[in-house]
């Protein structure tokens, strides 16, 4: 009699002790809540990565550097994110970049290597009203098109005016950044900046407009940006942009630039119909030791008209001109060509879907250092055919509008 009182206490207190643990358990890993740890604890990962074959008539391109580019199919960049708020006020971001670069060995042979570097590395704080805060390694915040990620350029490679000013990644440093939004009734954004001016190393400086050989030298920026709604569904955007900072020449280089965006998406067949008009023009002095300045400006148009849901056709016309660069390696040595270069380019786009797409482009370019096009045979034309393809796993923040 006993034994079974006890089995039956046993059982019951079984019983009770499965359905508590089970309606706690339900609780605490309920999807909101899991949810909510998750997002303070575990990073939004992503993966973006980027094909693309290229054929020019430069075929043997990858002998002469890599703004000329290399024939064949080949990874263009992958980038690896990694994004989490740290609390209610501030979030970390990372964002690596794995891409193939070119060098020529002891036998003369050009050999493919892989580099993993940080893109951006940055903390972001909105703790003070209507002001951002960021620290770190980032995207500076001159003109439009340096802010963008490779896989978000409108058309295949970036404009001949931020490649040859700004370098081959653009200008992106390690420095502190503050952006405020002003008490109008449109948006308006006011952001200053200040940056190391360096990276990198002598043979391959990160920011090669300015590198001051001083440790202490540094780069002061500032962005100014309004957009204003025209309509339910259009918009304009324009921005000024001004930085100024010592370079490896131990004088002085300056930048200005302005920008204007034009978009529109109607209310009624907006999955279908959207039109962009985008202009941007950029000028760089850089001053040169007992010599007048090194001036170098560019500006491109482009057009993208979106005509069904998934497909978008795009255009854009370029022009870059230098003057006054010396061509002593002792006054200056990274001199722009004191030429004219232009570019046109067409191409049709094919969004799968938000994670994909597929792009083919045609590109006309004139214009080549002389140096460059008389030592390896090119003509001053340059024809090219590409066909890049982006593929995107994981989280992927949203583009600034």
């Amino acid at each position: 009699m006993n034994s079974k009182i006890l089995c039956s206490v046993l059982l019951g207190f079984s019983f009770r002790f499965s359905f508590c643990f089970f309606f706690l358990s339900s609780f605490l890993l309920s999807p909101s809540t899991f949810a909510a740890t998750n997002t303070l604890r575990t990073p939004d990962i992503g993966v973006d990565t980027l094909l693309l074959y290229r054929n020019s008539n430069w075929g043997k391109a990858d002998e002469v550097g890599d703004d000329l580019g290399r024939n064949g199919l080949n990874v263009q960049e992958a980038e690896i994110g990694f994004r989490s708020d740290v609390d209610p006020y501030s979030r970390l971001t990372m964002v690596l970049t794995v891409s193939p670069t070119l060098s020529t060995g002891t036998t003369g042979l050009v050999k493919e290597e892989w580099k993993v570097m940080p893109e951006e590395l940055f903390a972001e704080s909105s703790y003070f009203s209507a002001t951002t805060i960021k620290v770190g390694k980032f995207k500076a915040a001159f003109g439009k098109h340096n802010l963008l990620h490779t896989h978000a350029f409108p058309l295949v490679d970036a404009p001949l005016a931020n490649t040859l000013l700004l370098g081959e990644e653009g200008l992106n440093d390690v420095g502190l950044s503050a952006a405020f939004l002003l008490p109008v009734s449109w948006f308006s954004e006011l952001t200053l900046q200040y940056l190391r001016g360096a990276g990198g190393d002598d043979k391959d400086p990160a920011n090669p407009e300015f590198h001051s050989p001083s440790p202490a030298a540094g780069v002061g920026l500032a962005h100014f940006k309004n957009l204003i709604d025209l309509s339910d569904e259009a918009t304009f955007e324009a921005g000024l942009s001004w930085a100024q900072g010592p370079n490896s020449l131990r004088t002085t280089t300056s930048l200005v630039g302005a920008d204007l965006t034009f978009k529109w998406r109607p209310a009624v067949l907006g999955l279908y119909r959207s039109f962009i008009l985008g202009v941007e023009w950029m000028q760089r002095t850089r001053g040169q030791p007992d010599s007048a300045d090194e001036v170098g400006s560019g500006a491109n148009i482009w057009l993208q008209f979106q005509f069904a849901e998934r497909w978008s056709a795009l255009t854009r016309t370029e022009y870059f001109k230098a003057d006054g660069a010396s061509g002593d390696p002792l006054v200056n040595p990274a001199p722009l060509a004191n030429d004219l270069f232009t570019r046109q380019a067409v191409a049709l786009q094919f969004r799968m879907s938000e994670f994909s797409f597929l792009k083919i482009e045609y590109d006309h370019r004139h214009g080549l250092a002389e140096d460059v096009r008389l030592t390896k045979g090119l003509s001053a034309d340059e024809n090219k055919i590409m066909l890049q393809a982006d593929f995107l796993i994981g989280f992927h923040p949203p583009h600034s509008y």
